[in-house]
């Protein structure tokens, strides 16, 4: 009863702000309860991901006058001229905003600091607003209430918006949710423009918008050939394919960059690829009425735009057709990639991760089924079929790389509200107290955090206890444990990959490698020498001109060189044997924090 009653306030709250007030209230409350809660994660330096760190050390060099259209890495491989990275310039100005408005005002330190904090949070406001937009359009104002409650509790997909996740996956999903709204607004000219926009953004960002743009553009493509007179959207959408991606991509990345041929981002041959077919669809669409008088004529142009489409990619782009990462050198594959759990399809996982994403998403399909039997006949039937549509693919998507499982779970938030609401509903019905308070507790089901939670006790108790990658050390390489590096002269290091990024941020040195693919030759010699044998990974080492060897011994890339390769040179370290070209400086080691020099050929004792 009580709950109802909160909702009820609520709702008369909803009534008195209105849909945005209400979510930015929301915001405001998960504002603060994320920066009480992550404080000591601000104030001591701390990423969720060494991605993070390493986006921060592209920022500081942008903002130290490195060119907008240079997005290499000097500080990482710089005896081959520095690191490629393939990132997009966009992300890096949406973090040198905050942090420059805010230097000025608190200091260079803790002015980067509090931007790094407050950037992600930023973006939580906008992801509310549309989902209050979104629910309006598919039912009154108790989902609308009940949804943002519940995408207030949303912690598989908050979790990218967390203070110092500056990655750019919480602007992926921002933009994906966007899409969502534009594809449940009226069948417009401008919307499908405004489309086009959002997703040559997202596009450009990373190649995971890439599923996102065939199906929004497939949906709109879907709503002309049902009527030709209802595709002005699909119009707008084409023309707005056929001119932004080259564009946008002249704006960020520049010429160069953009007539080059690049597997792992959305470069020349995806790029025309989609202007070719977007520009025969355009054509198609806006030729005489012969070209669209029947689905057979308006289901032609769409084929012949994807052969064209097709075509364009195969010719440009014929080395990228095998995958963006086809190349990668086995070494580094199997030591780093398929690592990247995220990033990999849901069956590679361990069950227990696996069904963080999984268990939410199977609910929330179930929730979506119900929703859409219950609209029909109803006014919202059309937005839910539609709502069915996009989700589908995107959650079959999500088993094929998982953190996209995290959008699936945002777009499901008016599911999980419609069988929150139902649930309820259900349970005042029920005669008993014992019942009631059984179907109350259902409820909770239409929380996605609860899910997952649920999901992950689930593969415990089948699955038992994950095995463990080594002993928790604490976060490794921490600030203060390189202080005293940091006071020596810039020199560069031979470290493990994972701990590249945040020895570039902590400290003025450089590095041989850290874990992004363009960089692989590099990140291979950096595996071969911690894998070989210390006798054969020293001239490895050497060849770098590196003064020192660092590394985080208890953390899970050590221990994992250590059990694959037991006389290699990281099982050495970690088990503390003596390798004789190398000594422990104390001076410069702290706690975790190994640090080793490298000594002269002939020194050694």
């Amino acid at each position: 009863m009580r709950a109802m009653q909160r909702i009820g306030m609520a709702r008369q709250l909803l009534a008195d702000i209105g849909t945005d007030g209400f979510a930015a209230l929301l915001w405001l409350v998960l504002v603060a309860f994320s920066l009480l809660g992550l404080q000591d994660a601000v104030l001591q330096f701390h990423y969720p991901d060494p991605d993070d760190a390493m986006r921060l050390a592209q920022v500081r060099d942008l903002i130290g006058g490195q060119s907008w259209f240079d997005v290499t890495q000097y500080r990482v491989n710089p005896s081959e001229g520095g690191g490629l990275m393939h990132w997009s310039r966009f992300i890096d100005a949406s973090i040198a905003g905050p942090i420059l408005l805010l230097q000025p005002l608190m200091g260079e330190v803790a002015g980067e600091r509090w931007a790094l904090a407050l950037q992600p949070l930023l973006l939580i406001l906008p992801l509310f607003m549309l989902l209050g937009r979104i629910l309006i359009l598919l039912g009154g104002r108790q989902v609308v209430v009940v949804g943002l409650l519940i995408a207030f509790t949303g912690v598989t997909f908050l979790q990218f918006f967390a203070p110092m996740r500056i990655d750019h996956h919480g602007w992926q999903l921002l933009l994906s949710v966007a899409l969502l709204w534009i594809a449940l607004r009226p069948a417009t000219f401008a919307n499908g423009l405004a489309a086009a926009a959002i997703v040559t953004l997202h596009v450009e960002i990373s190649l995971e918008g890439l599923p996102y743009l065939a199906i929004f553009g497939g949906l709109f493509a879907y709503d002309w050939l049902r009527d030709s007179a209802a595709g002005r959207r699909f119009a707008g959408f084409t023309l707005g394919l056929a001119v932004l991606p080259i564009a946008w991509l002249l704006a960020m990345r520049g010429t160069r960059s953009t007539l080059t041929v690049f597997c792992d981002s959305f470069s020349l041959p995806y790029a025309a690829a989609v202007v070719v077919a977007a520009t025969i669809s355009c054509i198609w669409v806006h030729a005489s009425a012969v070209l669209s008088r029947s689905v057979l004529h308006r289901v032609t142009g769409l084929v012949v735009a994807a052969i064209g489409g097709g075509a364009a990619f195969v010719l440009i782009g014929k080395p990228c057709l095998s995958g963006p990462f086809s190349m990668l050198d086995p070494l580094v594959q199997h030591y780093w990639y398929d690592l990247v759990y995220e990033g990999r399809p849901i069956w590679t996982q361990k069950l227990r991760y696996a069904m963080l994403y999984l268990a939410p998403t199977l609910v929330g399909l179930a929730a979506l089924a119900w929703a859409w039997r219950k609209s029909r006949g109803d006014i919202t039937e059309e937005n839910w079929t539609r709502v069915a549509v996009i989700i589908l693919p995107s959650a079959l998507m999500s088993l094929f790389v998982t953190r996209m499982g995290a959008t699936t779970h945002a777009f499901l938030i008016p599911a999980f509200a419609a069988m929150a609401i139902g649930l309820w509903r259900w349970s005042r019905q029920r005669r008993s107290l014992a019942a009631r308070v059984a179907s109350i507790l259902l409820i909770f089901a239409a929380l996605p955090g609860v899910d997952a939670a649920v999901g992950a006790k689930l593969a415990f108790a089948i699955a038992g206890a994950p095995a463990s990658e080594g002993q928790d050390m604490g976060k490794c390489p921490t600030e203060a444990a390189l202080t005293a590096l940091n006071q020596v002269p810039p020199t560069h290091l031979f470290a493990p990959i994972d701990i590249g990024p945040a020895l570039l941020v902590r400290t003025r040195h450089s590095v041989v490698a850290t874990g992004h693919h363009r960089n692989a030759p590099a990140m291979r010699r950096i595996i071969a020498a911690f894998t070989a044998e210390p006798a054969a990974a020293e001239p490895i080492v050497r060849s770098e001109r590196v003064h020192y060897l660092i590394a985080c011994l208890g953390l899970p890339e050590m221990q994992r060189f250590a059990k694959e390769a037991p006389r290699g040179l990281a099982a050495q370290l970690v088990q503390g044997k003596r390798v004789d070209w190398l000594t422990l400086d104390p001076r410069l080691s702290s706690g975790a924090l190994s640090v080793y020099q490298i000594l002269p050929p002939r020194s050694r004792p």
